[in-house]
């Protein structure tokens, strides 16, 4: 299991210019979020970092030193974790560089999930 995290790509680049389209493309969507709700930047780290800082955890051999909270964040999706941005859930396939990014850190949630259990 640990040897299949480690061949999952977390460390590319973070897809700015995909998040930045994605904004642009569902600006009325994007217009009718709160301020405190409107952060498609900030949430997506904050979710990547969540799914990084576990396997960092995990490949370290320091499972048991994991935050519950942490784990627990691990039984949602992007999308389960931020409802506002569901918008665009079933358009991912069209921005590529978030689509791969979203994908390989479900895959590693995923294998954390099953991992962690």
């Amino acid at each position: 299991m640990t040897e299949k995290l480690r061949t999952i790509k977390l460390d590319n680049p973070f897809p700015y210019r995909d998040t930045d389209k994605i904004q642009d493309d569902f600006r009325k969507n994007f217009l009718k979020l709160t301020e405190d709700k409107n952060s498609l930047v900030g949430d997506f780290n904050t979710y990547c970092m969540n799914i990084a800082g576990t396997v960092s955890y995990v490949l370290d051999g320091k499972k048991a030193e994991i935050p519950q909270k942490q784990i627990e964040k691990l039984n949602m999706s992007f999308f389960n974790w931020f409802p506002q941005y569901k918008f665009f859930e079933d358009r991912i396939a069209d921005y590529e560089e978030f689509g791969r990014k979203y994908r390989n850190f479900e895959e590693a949630r995923m294998l954390l999930q099953e991992y962690l259990s």
